[in-house]
């Protein structure tokens, strides 16, 4: 199973090299890449809140998580006892390209068989990933199953990521089963004013990576008093190409009218907005900040609110911190919620 895991990874990686360098990398290259371009092609077109840009950051960070020995490393730390194999339902969100991928690779790895509900924002990806996994050991068609009806399902255990509301449904409905819920989290990132250049254009990355549509972007931004948010704002144009995505600008001209109408104060630029704001989840193209005086105190109050963040980016300042520009690339082990998934299959 490893093996076919890392064939896909390496496939992943030669897609990201020909769109980087336009040319092909490999004589098997050229066999699949037409086909990516294609799906590509159809996803984009579909759904416009999925751009080029971000599929490549996706594939990116799979091609480099899927490796045989970084696979190996990480499903050999389990003891998996030989018991028979259960029928996990998996209901994935589909706010970023790909994002249930993790609870696919944690089943399948696992040795159980999965039951897929897809998104209808992101529906196109998997299916044809499992065509390339299939193709490369069969016996995993018996293991891989997508439904469009979940009622017409029977499953032993519930995945399902959802907002807070659709939560409450699930709970209800799979009460009976033993579940994995998933609620909404945002990221949040601080600033301590001696950031440089290079770190805070990775900010920015961490902020508008996928419209700003995951758990793992930066949504709201703690920054020493009387710092100057046009240092951050100045460095978003390598996130620029969110402006295609007519989705994200009629948020943007959205929040924009309000803002003004309600006489609010924020600074911009033509594609986000920063607004001084205590709460931590702030809509598409916008950025919440608030100033600080304080950095223990503020260590104080990002824990008490550890609940609703998912990853906290900064340098030197907290335990469980990530580097500015790696929200979108977490490791195998990083589970999401940091709720163990395989430890909840095998148990």
């Amino acid at each position: 199973m490893v093996q076919v895991f890392d064939k896909l990874g390496l496939l992943f990686r030669e897609v990201k090299k020909f769109y980087t360098h336009n040319k092909y990398h490999s004589k098997d290259s050229k066999k699949f890449i037409p086909s990516f371009q294609r799906i590509i092609n159809k996803i984009t077109i579909k759904n416009n809140w999925f751009r080029t840009e971000d599929l490549l950051v996706t594939f990116d960070q799979w091609g480099k998580n899927l490796k045989k020995e970084k696979l190996e490393s990480w499903i050999n730390k389990y003891s998996f006892t030989k018991k028979k194999s259960k029928n996990i339902l998996v209901i994935m969100p589909g706010n970023i390209p790909m994002v249930g991928f993790h609870d696919f690779l944690c089943v399948l790895l696992s040795g159980h068989k999965i039951i897929i509900k897809l998104s209808e924002e992101d529906n196109l990806l998997l299916p044809f990933l499992c065509e390339i996994i299939i193709n490369e050991k069969p016996i995993l068609k018996n293991k891989i199953k997508f439904t469009k009806n979940i009622f017409h399902e029977k499953f032993d255990y519930v995945i399902a990521t959802g907002n807070n509301n659709t939560v409450r449904y699930f709970e209800y409905y799979f009460r009976k089963y033993p579940t994995l819920f998933r609620k909404s989290r945002t990221s949040v990132a601080v600033l301590q004013g001696n950031e440089k250049k290079e770190e805070l254009i990775a900010l920015n990355q961490d902020m508008l990576t996928y419209s700003g549509r995951g758990c793992r972007n930066v949504g709201k931004i703690f920054i020493p008093r009387n710092y100057n948010v046009d240092l951050i704002l100045k460095k978003s144009f390598v996130c620029e190409y969110i402006t295609k995505n007519y989705k994200y600008i009629d948020n943007y001209r959205y929040y924009l009218s309000i803002f003004k109408m309600n006489k609010a104060s924020f600074q911009r630029n033509h594609f986000v907005l920063f607004k001084e704001e205590k709460n931590y989840h702030s809509p598409i193209s916008v950025i919440y900040y608030e100033f600080y005086d304080d950095l223990n105190h503020l260590r104080k109050k990002i824990l008490e609110n550890q609940n609703s963040i998912q990853c906290i980016v900064s340098k030197n300042f907290f335990y469980k911190e990530i580097f500015f520009g790696k929200t979108q690339y977490p490791k195998l082990e990083d589970y999401t919620d940091g709720i163990d998934t395989i430890q909840f299959l095998n148990r």
